[in-house]
């Protein structure tokens, strides 16, 4: 998932949903929760523009689709969506 903040470039914002990203770990299902911010680039194939990127891994298809409506899910979604401008979310499969 890549997030673009209202407040582009934001410390306290991207830092904010980099910590409160790793409560996710807790959910039923849930690999691993990896969050950062975008790392500039030179190379025109590189697409920096984004504020934060996380990558969440998964058990299972099922249980992307159980995280998808867990309460801590919600709430960390809620808590975010004041900051969010824009998210593009990718799903891979394996």
């Amino acid at each position: 998932m890549l997030v673009w903040l209202k407040l582009s470039g934001n410390p306290s914002y991207r830092q904010q949903i980099i910590a409160e990203s790793q409560s996710l770990k807790k959910i039923p299902g849930v690999i691993s929760v990896n969050a950062g911010r975008s790392l500039f680039s030179n190379r025109d194939i590189v697409d920096h523009s984004f504020d934060v990127g996380l990558d969440i891994t998964f058990e299972t298809p099922e249980d992307l689709q159980n995280y998808l409506v867990h309460p801590d899910h919600l709430r960390f979604v809620d808590g975010l969506k004041p900051l969010i401008d824009r998210i593009v979310v990718y799903d891979i499969k394996k």
